[in-house]
């Protein structure tokens, strides 16, 4: 199906306004977030179904004093898109700008799978918990 890049990018700028329900409002009922292996950190751990998914990225904005996403890049390969971007992140005094992978896979509409892949050392050392 065309058009997931052009969806993707749609779904980063509501998300950057803050329009949580709009980038979100596709992701399928089993809907499979894959954060880090550290469940200590904020989006960490795999987690299954849609509520689910949308507690953990509640907890990932609720688990920094600043949190900010910029999507740089974006690939798509059949139903994936990658995206290339960077977070900001501050915690206290302390604040990072962490490199970011995400990938999507897509099946037909929906969203079925969202993976993360960043600095998690980083993360850890700004939350105090490295």
């Amino acid at each position: 199906m065309a058009g997931h890049i052009d969806a993707m990018r749609e779904r980063y700028e509501a998300f950057s306004q803050g329009d949580i329900q709009h980038a979100t409002d596709n992701w399928a009922e089993d809907f499979v977030w894959e954060g880090s292996n550290s469940t200590a950190l904020p989006g960490g751990g795999r987690h299954t179904g849609k509520e689910q998914a949308l507690q953990v990225l509640q907890r990932v904005l609720e688990g920094w004093d600043e949190f900010r996403l910029t999507a740089d890049e974006f690939f798509e390969d059949g139903d994936s898109v990658v995206v290339l971007g960077h977070t900001e992140l501050k915690k206290g005094e302390h604040s990072a700008k962490l490199p970011v992978v995400h990938i999507w896979r897509w099946e037909g509409d929906e969203i079925k799978r969202f993976q993360i892949l960043t600095d998690t050392l980083q993360s850890a050392q700004l939350l105090g918990i490295a």
